[in-house]
């Protein structure tokens, strides 16, 4: 039988050695999310999965006999365990009251080992069982508060969602050759009606149909409350076999009528408590599991037996002893865990546990919370392929030509600026003639023509054409494109990432506000080459025309001339020649001063609306680029939590045909109850 089982236990590994990696990797999927509320509830399953998970490979491994001890505070559950060990591990296993299960079994390199797992998967190793209680009485301290917490919330509480940091289970491992001998694992649980029991569903889940064997330990006092079997009942359903423990107090006395102390019924006769229990109080489902011999009933006195074999061993009882009821009840386990019928129940249990294991981390993939996930990663998907699409245009953007869009402006402005400053030419050179023949009737001086007469008519048409430039760049270069004419493609780009061209229009156009530069209009007369009458004395005195000019001039052209002396000396043909040098000036100035002022004016616009374009297209890829990468993260945890959902499902497959193949494989289903063939499918 042993060989059988194995056998099975090995096959059963293999089985099941691709699952817990992949269980493994898809909660650190789902804990590394930013989703921490919505995945709460599919994480605590995975973990809750986890958890159970391991139980079953460790019993395979070790092909052990989980015991799991229950019973109200106070019933001897501890003292139970020391007899069962013949170790005293009391010590270890009375921790504060922390509602969480304690595994004792033997270490196999015979030092002592103490660690804690955690609601969330996490495991925590200590040197000594002094470090392990301390922590252990920490985390009470915080779990209290969680439930404080929770409850003034309104909410029931469950570790599982609401403090997954609260110790799920606490592995105790020690040197002790009775459990060694027999593969058996001790399962401490927390006290009936302790003030923190979340209910004996949520802490032995695990071993829900594991062919566990459940001891449920009640002293006699408590033996015939109603309240204490409202837990046994739900355990019925939850273990194969239930040993229900009569804890009897062999010193307890009865007083009789004559004030004499004899020994009570209940250590004399503990049989009449069972015989009285079995008649008078069992009834409903406990009365159908122990007609069922499911239910196995032994009233031993639990302090006597354990101080016995703690002080002399293993050795067998002497008939009539206080340790003779321990032993058949010892003996009673035993040969149920070494027999066919527990076999039997250990494979058709593991199978049925791995299909249900798999099954529920299939299920995590299904849940609402998953499918909601999917939902916000398509949602996530499509904004990525938005950013995308919208950084690509910047990207276009940003490589567009843009002093090109303004071309056409650009040419009409220089169109308009020449036929405007042409236009003024004959109105100008009326206006200098005109101030000529006003300057005959005066005394000024040729240098105050010059200054005074004619520079400031120059100057004004110069500042004229650079007022009408203003306005007409005002015109070319305001409307919502601010003058450019960019391409469809340039336009869809710009309307893709939602940029407009107005403001930086706005932003460009301060330059146009500056007031025309007078440099390019200043001249100065060409005297040199103005004919003038020579006077008598001139000619007496062979006076040069250089001579003659400078006496009537003077010598920085400012000596004042007498009206009459203008008319006797300044000829038409000195007219003609100053009439000449003004055209030679304007064809100088005009129309190449407004001109190249217009196109400075265009040029400088054009400059900054392409710099104000180019930085408000950087800061709009630095900002598209910024808020990519803030949906990229979660997107990429999404995906690797949906790969490693995938690969869950794959490998949950994968362990569920091997199990199916255990039984047609080497494990002959004569050998299983009929239900077994069909319990994993």
């Amino acid at each position: 039988m042993k060989t059988e089982i194995t056998r099975f236990c090995e096959a059963a590994l293999r089985a099941l050695f691709p699952f817990p990696p992949a269980l493994h990797d898809t909660a650190d999927a789902l804990a590394a999310s930013g989703e921490k509320a919505l995945l709460a509830a599919p994480l605590a399953a995975l973990n809750e999965t986890r958890a159970r998970l391991r139980s079953l490979t460790e019993k395979l491994a070790a092909q052990q006999a989980y015991l799991l001890i229950f019973g109200p505070l106070k019933s001897g559950k501890s003292t139970l365990m020391n007899a069962i060990s013949g170790s005293y591990v009391s010590e270890v296993t009375s921790l504060p009251g922390y509602p969480c299960l304690v595994f004792v079994r033997h270490a196999g390199d015979n030092a002592a080992h103490f660690s804690v797992t955690r609601y969330n998967g996490r495991e925590t190793v200590f040197a000594d069982g002094r470090a392990l209680n301390d922590v252990v009485a920490d985390s009470h301290v915080a779990l209290a508060q969680q439930i404080r917490e929770t409850e003034k919330g309104g909410a029931s509480f469950d570790p599982r969602t609401h403090f997954t940091e609260a110790i799920r289970r606490i592995d105790v491992k020690l040197p002790i050759p009775s459990l060694a001998e027999s593969s058996t694992v001790l399962v401490d649980t927390p006290g009936l009606y302790s003030r923190m029991n979340f209910g004996y569903d949520v802490l032995t889940r695990e071993f829900r149909d594991s062919a566990a064997c459940a001891v449920f330990v009640v002293k006699t006092d408590n033996l015939f409350l109603e309240q204490v079997f409202t837990e046994f009942n739900e355990l019925l359903g939850l273990f194969s076999r239930i040993f229900l423990v009569i804890n009897v107090d062999s010193s307890k006395r009865d007083l009789q009528p004559d004030g004499q102390l004899t020994q009570s019924a209940e250590s004399t006769d503990p049989q009449r408590i069972i015989d009285s229990f079995t008649t008078l109080s069992m009834a409903g489902p406990m009365r159908e599991a122990w007609e069922q011999k499911r239910v196995r009933i032994h009233a031993v006195d639990l302090m006597n037996a354990a101080a016995t074999i703690l002080q002399n061993g293993s050795a067998p009882a002497e008939s009539g002893s206080h340790r003779a009821p321990f032993d058949a009840f010892l003996a009673d386990l035993t040969d149920y865990l070494d027999s066919g019928e527990y076999m039997q129940e250990f494979v058709r249990d593991s199978l049925r546990q791995g299909h249900t294991l798999c099954a529920e981390a299939r299920a995590v993939g299904e849940t609402a919370e998953i499918v909601q996930l999917r939902e916000k990663q398509a949602a996530l998907e499509k904004e990525i392929a938005d950013l995308d699409e919208r950084l690509a245009a910047t990207d276009r953007l940003r490589a567009v030509d843009w002093p090109a869009t303004f071309k056409q402006a650009r040419d009409e402005n220089g169109t308009r600026a020449d036929g405007s400053a042409r236009g003024k030419i004959a109105e100008v050179t009326k206006e200098m003639r005109g101030a000529i023949d006003a300057w005959m009737g005066t005394n000024e001086s040729l240098k105050t023509l010059e200054t005074a007469r004619l520079q400031p008519v120059l100057n004004r048409t110069g500042t004229t054409l650079a007022d009408e430039t203003r306005v007409r760049l005002g015109e070319l270069f305001g409307g919502p494109l601010g003058g450019a004419e960019p391409a469809a493609t340039v336009m869809h780009d710009l309307h893709t990432v939602g940029f407009e061209l107005f403001p930086v229009a706005v932003a460009a156009q301060t330059g146009l506000d500056s007031s025309a530069d007078a440099t390019p209009y200043a001249f100065t007369l060409a005297a040199e080459t103005l004919p003038v009458r020579k006077t008598f004395a001139d000619w007496i005195l062979f006076r040069r025309a250089k001579t003659v000019r400078r006496r009537l001039f003077g010598e920085q052209l400012t000596a004042e001339i007498a009206p009459e002396q203008k008319t006797n000396r300044i000829t038409d043909t000195t007219r003609e020649a100053l009439a000449k040098n003004l055209d030679e000036i304007l064809a100088a100035r005009l129309p190449l001063a407004p001109a190249k002022h217009a196109e400075g004016l265009a040029t400088a616009y054009v400059e900054k609306f392409t710099a104000e374009i180019h930085t408000g297209l950087e800061a709009l890829h630095a900002r598209l680029t910024t808020d990519r990468a803030a949906k990229q993260a979660p997107s990429e945890a999404n995906n690797r939590i949906f790969t490693a959902l995938e690969a869950l499902t794959h490998r949950t497959a994968e362990t569920d045909t091997a199990l199916d193949g255990l039984i047609s494989s080497g494990l002959h289903a004569t050998e299983l109850p009929e239900s077994a063939s069909t319990a994993t499918a």
